[in-house]
């Protein structure tokens, strides 16, 4: 309880961009978390196969691929308000897309269209937070907005699970409708209560759009503001010498970079590779998980809304001692042990078929992987330098939701062919690579160090150019 005082006090201390965002995100977590649960159940209940359910994750994800680049651009032009805004109308617009047009060409190009206004909101988190905190708070504030949008969404696939079951039970929502209503409705029962279940969970978001309106967002402003600073106090003389001192240490970075060897241990590429291999592993498995539970081991959607809100409320839980535990044994090892710890888990539910074994397995596993999500967004953007940091993000999310992408088509087919647990034994070897990559490259005290020169990096740029 002490605990979650103290949180509910650092909320208090947040910037106010940051408390208006972190609410956003609040009101909108139910209607992701109704989606979770219940959007491949309905791809399914229209008769598709997992392979067809796959190509639709595949086009979003593609969409998110594509536009994560175009993405970081809009945010520098535009600000971070705009783009909110913005993105957020047109995933509405995109869902809409999805939950009312049943057939392949439309469900993939909605899919495909929510996945490029996804990736504006994607890419907009972690610059913004960093952004709108100080480095002493940053790792809080990452951990707390997982946190929070993790909170309402273990409400919403509570609510998810059971949605379908009352509005099935209406025999006034099941029966017949004018007959525009009705080109628009699914005429399966079953389809018809996950379609309505969906359509209600797009009108609860609509109250996430105020406290993006509150927002204060100068970004653009505030770069032109500095360019006439910069202008007014260094004379022509100083300019010309801070140009060629600046010409002159890209040089040296470019000398000292060249090569595979120098490229390869570079933190933005091994980051990028960590990312890489994170994603694709995801993506096997991850998208498909509801279908294991429903239609594999016989759980019923409310039975696997509960689990999954249960994961993701123990996750909640376990992103609020990360912080703590960075305190203990650093930023680094925390992302390493906790991320090891649940490939253990993950092998015992490829092995075992057994719903009150997997349930609270299922629980462990993505509290462990998960735990220190915000730990490892605070630490790649603290790894690059500040100008650099919303390309680094636009890279990281790309090279996710790109392996993501590529992979869950995969995951599919293979599913649909062999069953899940190829699929988890090669998500396994994925994450393991992975989690090796970054200790080798950061452990052993080397990432903190690598935080500290990053800053002071920062630090002198800023000396130099007043």
């Amino acid at each position: 309880m002490s605990l979650l005082v103290e949180y509910l006090r650092q909320f208090g201390r947040f910037q106010r961009n940051a408390r208006l965002y972190l609410i956003s995100n609040a009101l909108s977590g139910m209607t992701l978390g109704i989606i979770q649960v219940l959007y491949n159940l309905y791809l399914v209940s229209l008769g598709y196969k997992t392979d067809f359910v796959g190509l639709v994750l595949f086009m979003t994800t593609v969409g998110a691929g594509l536009a994560i680049f175009p993405a970081g651009l809009c945010i520098d032009h535009f600000g971070s308000k705009a783009i909110l805004i913005w993105a957020s109308v047109a995933v509405g617009v995109a869902g809409a897309g999805q939950f009312l047009l049943r057939q392949p060409p439309f469900l993939l190009c909605s899919g495909f269209l929510a996945g490029v206004a996804g990736a504006f909101i994607l890419v907009v988190n972690a610059p913004f937070l960093t952004q709108n905190s100080s480095s002493s708070e940053r790792s809080l504030l990452f951990s707390f907005t997982i946190v929070v949008t993790l909170i309402t969404t273990v409400l919403g696939e509570l609510l998810g699970g059971i949605l379908p079951i009352w509005l099935r039970a209406s025999t006034w929502l099941m029966g017949a409708w004018p007959a525009w209503i009705e080109a628009i409705l699914a005429h399966q029962p079953e389809a018809r209560a996950y379609q309505l279940s969906l359509l209600f969970a797009g009108l609860i978001a609509i109250p996430s759009f105020i406290p993006l309106f509150l927002l204060s967002n100068d970004r653009p402003t505030r770069v032109v503001e500095q360019k006439d600073a910069i202008t007014r106090l260094n004379p022509p003389e100083k300019r010309r010498k801070l140009s060629m001192v600046s010409r002159a240490k890209q040089t040296l970075q470019r000398w000292r970079e060249s090569g595979i060897r120098g490229l390869l241990h570079s933190p933005l590429v091994v980051l990028v590779l960590v990312q890489t291999l994170i994603g694709f592993g995801a993506g096997l498995f991850i998208p498909y998980f509801n279908l294991y539970f429903v239609h594999f081991l016989g759980a019923s959607p409310a039975l696997f809304g509960t689990i999954d809100g249960g994961a993701n409320a123990l996750n909640a839980v376990l992103i609020l001692v990360a912080p703590l535990l960075v305190l203990r044994i650093g930023r680094v090892n925390t992302v390493v042990a906790t991320r090891l710890a649940s490939l253990p888990v993950l092998l015992v539910i490829s092995l075992v078929i057994f719903l009150p074994l997997i349930a609270p397995l299922y629980l462990l596993r993505q509290g462990l992987m998960d735990m220190a999500n915000g730990v490892f967004q605070a630490f790649s953007m603290e790894a690059v330098p500040h100008r650099r940091r919303g390309v680094a993000n636009s890279i990281y999310q790309a090279a996710f939701y790109i392996a993501n992408a590529l992979a869950t088509p995969i995951g599919g087919f293979l599913i649909a062919r062999s069953g899940y647990r190829l699929v988890f034994l090669i998500a396994i070897v994925l994450y393991t690579v992975s989690i090796l990559m970054l200790w080798g490259r950061f452990g052993r005290g080397v990432g903190e160090r690598l935080v500290v020169d990053v800053r002071e990096q920062d630090r002198r740029e800023e000396v130099l150019i007043k």
